[in-house]
């Protein structure tokens, strides 16, 4: 069994979002923490790569930054959600990742560091390179 990684995952669901070259706009803005709201409020290709970051950050913690545990439930509990992470955002203040695998890409998607995805694409293809070298030391003891 090859336990190389590998790039199979699929994310869907951006109903919002936009591509330019295609023509497509959803039209809508995702929630939050998914929305910079350091941002103006439209849908762009840097909103986009600020929600993969979010949602990267969500699928390695299994939670939504910010918030431990499952997301909000009670519409009271939603809200508290958001202007807690709405304040903490607007403030340049992120979960750290410095300790995920990947935090480095999820840290550059918050901080508007990629114009496009195809640029978070070639960073995690060169993430998952190195990873695949210090795998391959490790298992032949180096």
């Amino acid at each position: 069994m090859d336990s190389s990684p590998s790039l199979n995952l699929w994310l869907c669901d951006f109903g919002g979002s936009k591509c330019e070259r295609l023509g497509l706009d959803g039209g809508h803005l995702p929630d939050d923490p998914f929305f910079d709201p350091r941002m103006p409020w439209e849908s762009t290709s840097a909103t986009d790569i600020f929600s993969l970051g979010s949602i990267f950050y969500t699928i390695l913690t299994g939670h939504w930054p910010c918030r431990e545990g499952p997301p909000p439930v009670t519409v009271k509990d939603k809200y508290a959600y958001e202007t807690l992470v709405n304040k903490l955002f607007t403030a340049g203040k992120f979960p750290d990742v410095s300790k995920l695998s990947g935090g480095k890409i999820i840290k550059r998607c918050w901080d508007h560091q990629y114009k496009t995805a195809k640029d978070v694409l070639e960073a995690i293809k060169s993430e998952m390179a190195a990873l695949s070298i210090t795998g391959e030391l490790v298992k032949r003891g180096r």
